[in-house]
């Protein structure tokens, strides 16, 4: 993308899908981490690890895995809104155990059978659930009764949760005691610092590139205070943030362009020409309703006129142009009217559908094309719009803050 190469990097950094390539090992994710090496290590039996959504459980368990992956036997289960014997057929499948009959005795013989071979061989079997506040009461009674799968010496599977905060609170509940006394081993994964959150945007930006783009202290300031150092929200905020930035032609990431991205995330302010259009044409979708109810033909003629008034009040017109506006009929010859051109003054720049950011990219055009401009408008953050006509006879949007102006 275009947009990537003006700063730089040969990828986004601030996806929100976990990749092991951006992990951030924070004291919080390295402390879990250890934790859980620890349980699975000492055969405790069962883990848990809960947080709010967006603080990099899942990205934790992909690390977990990618390290256990060689010396362990690992059924991950994604999708816990299972029975007790749908989840038991999901974890036998994952571990690629063949069961010839569905009946849960032999499911449960065969699975017996399977973690005796596997620690004969030296290899830990761990069922890991994601998500796991999902599971069903009785799901959780089932992996409390597999955890007693054991020989004298040791148990023979080992248990982790993943979830958010509320399946701590259930486990602390009198009817989920005897498996809260199971979990041996307990974390809490909490938000990034202010510290870390500055350390985790310049981290992955380095990760993506050359160490480009820069974002200013005042700027990610501004994403610690939204995001409350909430991986998932800096993520998102501050690949918003790169767009608003890049559209402005800068490749130092500034408080304002943090700000754009807060209020386009958060919806907070209604500034966009698209919302001032909706609002208007809904409030005539009503008005022609409320008039269909009263009918009669005067009420509709009413309205007719409502409405024509209702679309043409935003636009005022000047004193100056109201007193200049009647175009005498005859007119001295005058030279003709001089037509405006944009000159693409960034290394490349996205045409879009529409005079919006968030606007579909229709095309690219490189530093140096020469587009004609046939129309002007006002965008958010006091952006600039041009509306300009390509080779192939279409018509798009290109930024003001990317082109420079000219008359021909």
């Amino acid at each position: 993308m275009d947009y990537l190469e003006f700063f730089g990097l040969k990828e986004d950094p601030f996806t929100i899908t976990p990749d092991l390539t951006y992990f951030y090992p924070s004291k919080e994710h390295n402390e879990i981490l250890t934790a859980l090496n620890y349980a699975v290590t000492q055969k405790e039996g069962f883990f848990l690890a809960t947080g709010e959504p967006g603080t990099g459980k899942t990205t934790i368990l992909k690390v977990f895995i990618d390290e256990w992956k060689h010396k362990a036997e690992i059924a991950l289960v994604l999708t816990p809104r299972l029975s007790p014997e749908e989840f038991l057929h999901v974890v036998l499948e994952d571990l690629k155990v063949s069961i010839k009959d569905k009946n849960k005795n032999e499911m449960l013989k065969a699975f017996r059978d399977f973690l005796l071979s596997s620690i004969s061989r030296g290899k830990a079997v761990i069922i890991v659930v994601d998500e796991a506040q999902n599971l069903s009461d009785e799901t959780l009674e089932e992996l409390r009764l597999l955890s007693n799968l054991e020989t004298e010496r040791e148990k023979l599977l080992q248990i982790v949760l993943i979830g958010q905060t509320e399946l701590r609170e259930r486990l602390a509940s009198d009817n989920m005691k005897q498996l809260s006394q199971r979990v041996m081993v307990k974390a809490s994964l909490r938000p990034l610092t202010r510290e870390e959150t500055s350390d985790y945007i310049n981290y992955r930006s380095m990760k993506a590139g050359k160490g480009l783009p820069v974002f200013e202290e005042d700027a990610k300031n501004l994403i610690f205070k939204y995001s409350k150092g909430v991986p998932r929200l800096i993520n998102l905020v501050s690949s918003r943030a790169l767009m608003a930035a890049y559209v402005d032609g800068s490749t130092d990431i500034k408080k304002h362009h943090v700000r754009y991205a807060i209020d386009h995330l958060t919806e907070r302010e209604k500034r966009s020409y698209g919302w001032m259009s909706y609002s208007k044409y809904a409030a005539i979708v009503v008005l022609t309703i409320l008039i269909g109810v009263a009918g009669g033909l005067g009420f509709r003629r009413i309205a007719v006129e409502y409405k024509d008034q209702k679309i043409e009040k935003p636009v005022k017109l000047s004193k100056a142009t109201e007193e200049t506006k009647p175009v005498p009929e005859i007119q001295p010859e005058a030279a003709k009217p001089k037509v405006l051109l944009a000159v693409v003054a960034v290394h490349s720049a996205i045409l879009r559908q529409e005079p919006s950011i968030d606007s579909a990219p229709v095309t690219y055009v490189a530093k140096g094309t020469i587009l004609k401009v046939v129309e002007e408008k006002a965008g958010e953050n006091e952006i600039v719009w041009h509306k300009v006509k390509i080779s192939d006879g279409r018509e798009c949007w290109i930024s003001g803050k990317v082109v420079q102006l000219k008359e021909q």
